[in-house]
């Protein structure tokens, strides 16, 4: 069973983001982070990707906590949606600011959660789509490890109003499995379907896709 979106992060080629519009790819994201290994400038984005066709696919602009003056050069950007990472002690005003500078249809929510920490209210508010990746102390995603399918279970059956994508090392090998166990309204993989960081394997893409009916 397909879900409503499939999505492939960490684009850092204009060969790969060709691959995976080839193959049905129903967004692509763009990371914007320092620290991560896929981390892109806008400068680069717009040199890589200016010129590609994306066609329905959605333009996903992934960051980490930005500030208003990051979100409005990603608007500026031209990017269809924002997949914001953040801890849980993030100020309700900041979130707040993104959902009405962005619009709660096109944000994204990531909340880097513990499993015993439960999801905030408040934040159900100010999004439609929550993406639920594995938990890491020192990072905020691309770890290759499996988010806790247990809680996104339950978050999907608590909130069924809203729209629960999984992240957190999906590939070929186990993506069946996460589609018929948990009907996520979405799935977002990353290095399941790499080579190196940053550097996607058309075979993995390949087989992913042909899971995907």
């Amino acid at each position: 069973m397909r879900p409503n979106t499939v999505k492939i992060c960490g684009i850092t080629r204009t060969t790969d983001a060709r691959a995976c519009l080839k193959f049905g790819a129903d967004a692509l994201g763009f990371i914007f982070h320092p620290t991560s290994p896929r981390n892109l400038t806008l400068d680069k984005f717009r040199g890589l990707f200016a010129g590609l066709d994306f066609g329905k696919c959605r333009k996903v602009a992934v960051a980490v906590s930005p500030d208003i003056s990051r979100v409005e050069q990603l608007i500026e950007a031209g990017f269809d949606k924002f997949q914001f990472h953040f801890s849980p002690d993030i100020s309700e005003e900041k979130i707040s600011q993104w959902s009405s500078m962005i619009g709660r249809e096109n944000l994204w929510l990531a909340p880097r959660l513990e499993s015993s920490i439960p999801l905030p209210d408040y934040f159900l508010k100010y999004a439609k789509v929550f993406l639920i990746d594995a938990y890491s102390d020192k990072s905020y995603g691309g770890t290759g490890k499996l988010a806790d399918w247990e809680k996104f279970a339950e978050l999907k059956e608590e909130h069924p109003e809203h729209q629960w994508f999984l992240a957190g090392g999906l590939g070929p090998e186990n993506l069946a499995d996460a589609l018929s166990r948990l009907r996520p309204d979405g799935v977002d993989l990353n290095s399941g379907v790499e080579k190196n960081p940053g550097i996607k394997d058309t075979q993995k893409l390949s087989e992913v896709f042909s899971k995907l009916i």
